[in-house]
């Protein structure tokens, strides 16, 4: 009787809602198996954002989110030294966190975010996976349970003239959402092309 008790009160993993809009379920998981960088596109509010956060949670992953803006530095997201009582002390950013600890590093909009943070992010999108902090004089190794999940509104041709990856994303089209009433679905997944 207590065993029946305790397994009821047991929570249930609880994935955060997504109505699949085609293959795009299997091409995450595919790129995480296989340590792939994933960029999403498509408009405002057809659900990239839901996306993510249903596949960090279905793959039982943390998930670091940044909304990305214009004042957005790279500091922001690998840190920077604090005072805390009366002591200098460093604090990791969100993406540092997440190559520390493992995770799906989730930054929405990264077009919007100053060029400085494009540069972190491509020894983290290539076969290193590393994550060099100047200012600690470290160089993290992202582990086997890191990735890097981008999301723009553009056509990725902007973002790869941006990050200066234009060789490295290739896309993968999705079903219309104007096929599916029940998801309004986004236009592409890509990952960076396989590494030899």
């Amino acid at each position: 009787m207590t065993a029946a008790l305790h397994a009821l009160s047991a929570p249930a993993l609880v994935l955060p809602a997504y109505v699949p809009s085609g293959n795009e379920c299997a091409l995450f998981e595919h790129a995480w198996r296989h340590q792939l960088p994933v960029l999403l596109k498509g408009p405002t509010g057809c659900g990239k954002t839901r996306f993510v956060a249903h596949m960090a949670a279905r793959l039982g992953l943390p998930l670091h989110t940044v909304a990305c803006h214009d004042d957005l530095t790279a500091a922001d997201l690998t840190g920077r030294y604090l005072l805390r009582g009366g002591d200098t002390v460093w604090t990791d950013g969100p993406l540092t966190r997440a190559v520390r600890e493992g995770g799906v590093c989730y930054l929405d909009e990264v077009v919007e975010a100053r060029k400085d943070v494009t540069v972190v992010l491509h020894p983290l999108t290539d076969d290193r996976r590393i994550l060099p902090l100047e200012r600690t004089c470290e160089e993290l190794v992202a582990p086997k349970s890191f990735m890097l999940s981008i999301t723009l509104r553009s056509k990725p041709l902007s973002l790869a003239s941006s990050l200066s990856t234009k060789s490295r994303w290739q896309t993968v089209s999705t079903p219309s959402a104007a096929n599916k009433s029940t998801n309004a679905g986004f236009a592409g997944l890509a990952w960076m092309k396989s590494r030899s």
